[in-house]
């Protein structure tokens, strides 16, 4: 991942976390929308609406105001569209060598006659805003840098009731899941939540979220560890159905180690006669990559079956039990893409489905089945957690 690649999802990140924030310290009922019509946070209450824009300049060694009239001229094109709506703006910035900063009403006049080319259409659209009015319902904040940040939610956590021990290796980074998971709903109406929601969503999940989001957080290799230690358990079962989903979209060298990960998990769980149940591997890839992946697996003496006796798809052929010959098994997995998988009528359904990597949304029937999301995007990490190898 390049530099500026790592500065996006920190900026991401850093809001995602004042989302917490702004959730944590909100009244119970209060309504936080995530990614709002109005600014990135809105907390709304009877007495009227918090618009938040957050600005995260962690690499900026000195302020000027010119850097903020890009958020300061968006808020007021939308105070000049809603003039008397009871909205209170408040702009979120970061910057290291900054203690406090005021936004004057020069400030504000001089983003107005801004003769930046990227403005342009901006400056247009609040000419004739009423600036003195604005800036009555305007305030700036320098907020904490990342890491404080991150100190702070936990401690709200913690006041909250939850386990100071499960803060770091559970809640924090579910938390930080949930908001992120939110923040992509198309509909606005999906990205509202109250702070009792979110608590009662967040104290009932179970498992430590994996994800680009969770493991660009500080606590990455907490949050291996503490998979790892969940999934153990079902892992060491010999006696489990196990299917795995993998979208290859995100994750690093798909190509070049797609077949030594299916194969490590074959040597590591299926390799005993007390190992009946035959994993299946659905992946998301074009009819060419398949085969190429396939022949490969045979290649490696790992002989899969993938439901295709010559060249037309057989569920029947696909599902059967392997033959055994002298312990050896005539294939030790199903191979199947997952424009298929998800389309073909499963009626044993498998003890665990992983998802591993970062794809389309799961609309299967998951009832009774116990679903394990692995969003890591280096096989290493997803070998790791899954107990495969012992470092990554």
């Amino acid at each position: 991942m390049g530099r500026s690649a790592d500065y996006t999802i920190q900026g991401f990140l850093y809001q995602f976390n004042q989302t917490l924030s702004e959730l944590l310290k909100a009244a119970d009922d209060a309504v936080i929308t995530i990614e709002g019509i109005v600014e990135d946070i809105e907390v709304a209450t009877f007495a009227g609406t918090k618009a938040i824009q957050c600005k995260y300049h962690e690499t900026q060694d000195k302020y000027t105001p010119s850097i903020l009239y890009n958020p300061l001229l968006q808020m007021m094109k939308h105070f000049k569209s809603n003039p008397t709506a009871k909205i209170s703006y408040y702009l979120f910035a970061h910057f290291p060598n900054e203690k406090a900063i005021t936004v004057s009403l020069d400030d504000l006049n001089n983003a107005i006659k801004s003769k930046n080319k990227d403005l342009k259409d901006l400056v247009l659209e609040v000419a004739g805003v009423n600036v003195d009015d604005f800036l009555k319902v305007f305030s700036i904040y320098v907020t904490p840098k990342y890491d404080d940040l991150m100190v702070e939610n936990g401690k709200l956590l913690e006041a909250l009731g939850f386990s100071k021990v499960e803060v770091e290796t559970m809640f924090y980074p579910n938390a930080i899941q949930i908001i992120a998971d939110l923040s992509i709903k198309h509909d606005v109406k999906l990205r509202k939540i109250t702070k009792i929601q979110f608590l009662e969503a967040l104290r009932q999940i179970r498992s430590t979220a994996v994800s680009q989001w969770t493991l660009a957080l500080n606590t990455r290799k907490v949050v291996l560890e503490t998979r790892r230690k969940q999934l153990k358990e079902n892992l060491n079962e010999n006696v489990r159905l196990r299917h795995l989903v993998i979208f290859p979209k995100f994750i690093d060298k798909f190509e070049d180690q797609i077949v030594l990960f299916i194969k490590s998990f074959t040597d590591k769980y299926h390799f005993k006669v007390s190992h009946t149940h035959t994993p299946l591997f659905a992946i998301d890839v074009n009819v060419n990559l398949f085969d190429e992946i396939a022949e490969r697996l045979v290649g490696k003496d790992v002989m899969p079956n993938h439901g295709r006796p010559v060249k037309t798809f057989s569920e029947a052929n696909f599902f059967r039990e392997p033959l055994v010959q002298k312990d050896k098994k005539e294939f030790v997995l199903r191979l199947i893409r997952w424009e298929e998988y998800k389309n073909i009528a499963i009626n044993t359904k498998p003890d665990d489905l992983f998802v591993i990597g970062d794809g389309e949304e799961i609309m299967l029937n998951v009832r009774d089945v116990n679903l394990e999301f692995l969003g890591a995007e280096k096989f290493n990490e997803i070998k790791y957690m899954m107990g495969i190898i012992n470092a990554y």
